[in-house]
This record gives structure tokens, C-alpha cells and sequence, in this order.
């Protein structure tokens, strides 16, 4: 491959990407799920800084390296995990859609289908992936939907990068429910949710009431200026 077709190519990846997180719109990106692509890390070659700190899971066939990195937060609203503002990566290969990304939770995780590192097991979901069938708006549904105790109960023990949490599921809910309970709260804490430190250009800000009113009167200004 010469030259031109190289920067044709990833130029071609690049708007595959920006349809993949734009044109599909709002109604395929789960509610609660937030996503931004890193703006240094869009089909440039490099990686994130800091994701090349935790080894990815063994693998047989270990994907491409990463070309693109969107950085996400999600909400979880009910369940075991009520309440937590959970950060993680997706990291997209140089030949994505061809190849399935990857994800890592940045926030310390207890859940069966995350490992020690991050890593989130994607293998029960999408088995086989399918190029320009499944999407990153695919995975986030699932992301969402593996909070919940439906999908939680469904899962098969290899699919499990957590396979211990899984066996509390299923024996010791309880004590499986504290530990989510748990993992949640910190989750939301102050020097978690307010750290700076992290390879996650999502940020929060502490606000006081003041403020908290003034940004609510702006947004309802703001929708109801749509009605």
C-alpha cells in the first residue's frame, strides 16, 4: 500500500468512526451513557497516554493496535450498582469496523464480567463480530445492560473475566449486593469522582447551590425555548 492510499484509508476509517458516533444519533446511545472521543487520538497512530500501563487479557489472537480512544461515563440509575458514575475506555483498532474494540473501566471495578485491569468481557455478547453489523453504539447497550440482574444471572462463567463475583451472584447474593453497593458508592465519592489524575478527559466539578441553580434555570431556559 503506498502513500496516498494509506491516508486514503485512514481517512476512510476516520469518517466511519464519526458516522459510527454521530449519525446513529441519540436514540442508539443508551441513556445515562456518555461518550467523547479523544480529540489527540483520532486515527493518528498514537495511543492514549496511559493505557499502554495494564496488559490486555491473553488472548490467542490478540486484536490490532489501538488507532482511536473515546473516552465514556455511565450513570447507573437502579440495581446493585444504584447510584455509580462508572469511567471507562473504548479502544478502537486501526481496522475497526473489521475488528471489535476493546474496553477498560478507569473506575476500580467489582463486577463479573470486569477483570483486575479493567477489561471488560465482551465475548458473551458478541461471540463472533460482525463487521458493519455490530457497531460501538452496540456496545454501549451492552455496557448499560450488564448492570442489570437480568443480564447479570444470564451470564456463563467463560465469559466472566470475574469469575468469583459471578459465583457470589449466584450463591452469596448478598453479600454480592454489598460489594456492588459498595463499589458504587466509591465510585461517586469526592476524590474519586473529582480526580483529575486519571487518563480520562471526563471531568466533574464540584458546585455549589448557587451554581447548581443557575446551570438548571439554563437548561430549562433551553428546552423550553425548543417547545
Amino acid at each position: 500500500m503506498n502513500d496516498n492510499e494509506s491516508q486514503t484509508s485512514n481517512l476512510f476509517r476516520r469518517y466511519q468512526l464519526l458516522i459510527d458516533k454521530n449519525l446513529r444519533g441519540a436514540k442508539v446511545c443508551p441513556a445515562g451513557v456518555y461518550v467523547v472521543p479523544d480529540s489527540n487520538n483520532i486515527y493518528r497512530g498514537s495511543h492514549c497516554p496511559g493505557l499502554a500501563a495494564a496488559p490486555r487479557p491473553s488472548t490467542a489472537n490478540p486484536p490490532p493496535p489501538a488507532a482511536s480512544v473515546w473516552h465514556g461515563t455511565i450513570f447507573v440509575h437502579r440495581g446493585y450498582f444504584k447510584e455509580g458514575v462508572f469511567k471507562f475506555l473504548i479502544e478502537i483498532p486501526s481496522d475497526y469496523p473489521a475488528s471489535i474494540p476493546t474496553v477498560r473501566f478507569v473506575t476500580d471495578m467489582f463486577h463479573p464480567l470486569i477483570d483486575r485491569e479493567g477489561y471488560f468481557n465482551l465475548s458473551q455478547q458478541f461471540p463472533h463480530w460482525r463487521p458493519y453489523k455490530d457497531f460501538i453504539s452496540h456496545i454501549l447497550h451492552y455496557i448499560k445492560n450488564s448492570f442489570r440482574e437480568s443480564v447479570i444471572s444470564n451470564l456463563q462463567e467463560p465469559a466472566c473475566f470475574n469469575v468469583e463475583a459471578l459465583r457470589m451472584f449466584n450463591n452469596e447474593r448478598t453479600y454480592f449486593a454489598k460489594l456492588a453497593a459498595q463499589c458504587a458508592q466509591m465510585s461517586s465519592s469526592e476524590p474519586i469522582l473529582f480526580d483529575r489524575d486519571s487518563n480520562h478527559i471526563m471531568t466533574f466539578t464540584p458546585i455549589d447551590e448557587t451554581k447548581f441553580n443557575e446551570l438548571r434555570k439554563k437548561l430549562h431556559d433551553a428546552v423550553g425555548s425548543k417547545e
